[in-house]
């Protein structure tokens, strides 16, 4: 096993000795019966490249342990579950339903899934190997080598334009229905569109009042956290201003000011996110998931998605054949 393989899906369901099958264009890894049917679709369309999908809920802890030295990054995309990220020497990191980039810290790590909890995800491993040479041969490359993912934050990468396409690379493995090339593009588009929401370093404000101290700074990520652990279920106001100790009007204007969004906005725009992960679960109705973002009207809820995401919930479900 090379090392590209040992990063994959591939190494851990050797590991555990899970049946497998061609599947498509990749292989399909399936867990036993008592482990609810679960699976885990992988395709490497080249070299140094590996783009899957999943959905199990296994019966023990299992554990992925991945100790390569080529440079690379893991993206996430989970829809739901917690993946645990733990390394010697530092402390241990949850991956709940969101996006997550993890650069290869080329020393050994684990990715835990816990017993009993369901998992889904779609993921993208990328090694600089592949990489390489489609920057090498540009004057004008993109900032998306192995090394430039390490400045990459959330706001970069946890947005409504890489969900899709994450969405389009999940769906094209599970149909089956896409020529390993198409990856290679799909994953090439994914890592642009993060280097575009790459900011470059921002003037600093001339006004005031648009400033934000480095204390109130903390508050107001304490707010962000506390609306990111569970977007559907949002604290109210007077709770969100208890946690940054701060007036109504100056966590909007702070929030504003940090993050270049509205904070409502900001809010909206999350949870239209997590509707177009709801939407992949074929067995809710576009009724049943406005009501889980808090919309009483679906047409309204239609009207929100559309607006953040340009398409209506039911074009999203057709373009997926869902």
């Amino acid at each position: 096993m090379n090392e590209y393989q040992a990063a994959s899906w591939g190494a851990m369901a050797k590991k555990y000795n899970l049946k497998q099958n061609t599947y498509g264009p990749g292989t399909g890894y399936y867990f036993p019966p008592h482990w609810s049917n679960g699976w885990i679709v992988e395709a490497c369309p080249a070299e140094g490249l590996f783009v899957s999908s999943a959905w199990f809920t296994p019966d023990k802890n299992i554990v992925h342990a991945i100790d390569v030295q080529k440079p690379c990054l893991l993206i996430f995309c989970i829809d739901c579950g917690n993946i645990t990220y733990s390394q010697q020497g530092r402390a241990a990191s949850v991956f709940t339903p969101m996006t997550h980039v993890l650069v290869n810290p080329q020393r050994p790590f684990h990715l835990t899934f816990p017993k009993g909890v369901h998992t889904c995800f779609t993921s993208v491993l990328v090694f600089d190997d592949f990489l390489q040479p489609f920057l090498q041969t540009r004057n004008d490359s993109p900032k998306i080598s192995i090394e430039d993912a390490k400045a990459w934050e959330t706001e970069h990468y946890n947005t409504s334009n890489t969900m899709l396409i994450l969405e389009q690379i999940r769906w094209a493995l599970r149909n089956a229905d896409m020529p390993l090339l198409a990856f290679e593009g799909m994953v090439l588009h994914l890592l642009c569109s993060i280097a575009r929401n790459y900011p470059v370093t921002p003037e600093r404000r001339s006004s005031r009042r648009n400033y934000v101290t480095w204390e109130n700074e903390q508050k107001v990520y304490s707010v962000k956290l506390k609306i990111d652990e569970n977007i559907l279920q949002v604290p109210p106001m007077e709770e969100l201003t208890k946690i940054a100790g701060m007036s109504e009007s100056k966590l909007r204007l702070s929030f504003k000011n940090i993050y270049q969004i509205p904070l409502y906005d900001y809010i909206r725009r999350e949870k239209m996110k997590r509707a177009m992960q709801l939407l992949s679960a074929d067995h809710l109705s576009i009724r049943d998931i406005s009501e889980r973002c808090g919309y009483k009207n679906a047409s309204k809820f239609a009207a929100a998605f559309q607006d953040v995401h340009g398409i209506t919930p039911s074009e999203f479900r057709k373009a997926f054949n869902l």
